[in-house]
């Protein structure tokens, strides 16, 4: 007979199961169209992936040593990974939930009943101790799959978290070179700059003497005073730059300011040149971090979903307990102590004035939201390629304009030199073809610094290395 009511308490519950609501989940973004767009750049290049270690491309040792303990040790990393550490014991937590809790109890109370309540004398009226032990056993069954799906969901965003620190290492190592780089060519314009006030220093010295026998006036004397003073302004707000630079670098990689002072000028010449695989746009969104995140966030929000319809099904608890029971201790671990239990416990909220459905309502729009970032984000990386390689398609062309620029300029200063030595001018104007000379070397440093940033960005826009097989596989 109990199992005949046992099965028809199922029966009723099954029937009274409430309708989910309709979910209206947006689309993803189509990826063939990113595909399309991305071989439309007629790429021709087979090389290898970008490193995941690309600032050793600039070959320089002590940027290399920068950001490699930026990366060890940089408290905002660090910060970032312990995120990561709670997402894992998230996952533990969830996964603990698969297995039956037990638990074990122990109570001794001592109590004097009532002598005009329910209990009968020698019980009523009298103080008695009681002795209770029992271990416990509850589990709640999974039929809808609602802890599987939290335990993806806390999967996703345990990667999530990953691919984040790996995102930080990126735009961390790229704000270090990026600096680095400005640093480099500043101390480079320094010396250009030094070399002309060499130079005008000894134009200032012929025109001296020229005033002083009376050749010129003081305006010209004058002129060359304010021009020798423009140029050591210009280096000493370079060199202030440069303390910047180097300060905000040391912030960067963790440093204390002291060190500082300890860094040697950088070694860097020229900027490099990124070849692409003409396969860029068949990973392209895998080598992202950044769409990785919002990848993984977008799963997670999926299975929440899962779990918010799970809500709308019945679900079966079983418990236990196996105990002793008595007054005294002479006969607490016998027998007739004893008070084992087992009970089954079927739940499903019938009425709950649109609880369920609110909840499902919220983890639709998460996800919707999340798809929204992630399209948006999609068509971001797939800009940001093109965009950049346009610009730097432009700046090669200024690159060889300026080249042949600084060809024609040197061509005047050798010009210049051959008439000095035999005699057909002085020495001012060859001074004056040198200087030119030198200030187009400054604007060279300064184009090639704009190079360096585009490459930069380049590094940036695909991903820098990154691979999302690497954080899946726990190769990170």
């Amino acid at each position: 007979m109990q199992i005949k009511n046992l099965i028809v308490l199922l029966f009723c519950s099954f029937i009274l199961i409430a309708c989910v609501p309709k979910i209206n989940k947006v689309d993803k973004i189509d990826e063939s169209k990113i595909s399309n767009e991305l071989e439309s750049l007629k790429l021709t290049n087979d090389k290898n992936e970008l490193s995941i270690k690309w600032w050793e491309l600039f070959h320089d040792t002590q940027l290399n040593s920068i950001i490699n303990h930026a990366i060890e040790e940089a408290p905002s990393l660090k910060s970032i990974e312990q995120r990561y550490a709670k997402a894992n014991t998230i996952i533990k937590s969830v996964e603990s939930e698969n297995l039956p809790n037990i638990s074990f109890g122990s109570e001794v109370t001592r109590e004097r009943f009532s002598a005009n309540h329910i209990f009968p004398s020698p019980l009523g009226g009298g103080t008695f101790t009681g002795y209770h032990t029992a271990s416990t056993l509850e589990y709640k069954f999974d039929f809808w799959d609602e802890r599987k799906s939290r335990i993806k969901s806390a999967k996703n965003i345990a990667l999530a978290q990953k691919a984040f620190i790996e995102e930080s290492k990126l735009n961390l190592s790229l704000g270090i070179t990026q600096l680095y780089l400005a640093w480099n060519f500043n101390e480079k314009k320094v010396e250009v700059l030094e070399k002309i006030v060499g130079i005008l220093d000894e134009e200032f010295n012929i025109i001296k003497q020229r005033f002083d026998s009376g050749l010129i006036d003081e305006v010209t004397l004058n002129n060359k005073k304010a021009q020798i003073s423009q140029m050591k302004y210009n280096i000493y707000s370079i060199q202030e730059i440069i303390k910047g630079q180097k300060a905000s670098i040391c912030i960067l990689a963790g440093l204390l300011p002291s060190n500082a002072e300890n860094i040697n000028k950088p070694n860097i010449h020229n900027s490099i040149d990124l070849n692409l695989s003409k396969n860029i746009h068949l990973n392209l969104l895998s080598n992202r971090a950044d769409v990785t995140i919002q990848k993984y966030t977008v799963l997670s929000n999926e299975e929440n979903i899962n779990v918010a319809v799970s809500k709308f099904y019945p679900n079966i608890n079983l418990s236990g307990l196996l105990g002793f029971t008595s007054f005294g201790t002479s006969d607490f671990l016998s027998k007739s102590s004893t008070v084992p239990s087992l009970g089954m416990a079927v739940d499903l909220p019938i009425f709950d004035w649109g609880k369920r459905e609110a909840n499902l309502d919220d983890k639709v729009i998460d996800y919707n939201s999340s798809i929204y970032e992630y399209n948006d984000i999609v068509n971001k990386a797939v800009n940001e390629v093109v965009s950049v390689l346009k610009k730097i398609e432009y700046k090669n062309l200024q690159l060889d304009m300026h080249k042949n620029e600084l060809e024609t300029k040197e061509a005047n200063e050798h010009i210049a030199s051959e008439k000095f030595k035999i005699g057909l001018t002085d020495k001012i104007p060859y001074f004056d073809s040198k200087i030119n000379t030198l200030f187009i070397h400054i604007s060279e440093f300064e184009l090639t610094e704009s190079h360096s940033k585009l490459q930069l960005a380049l590094i940036k826009a695909l991903g820098g290395g990154f691979n999302e097989e690497d954080i899946k596989n726990g190769r990170s």
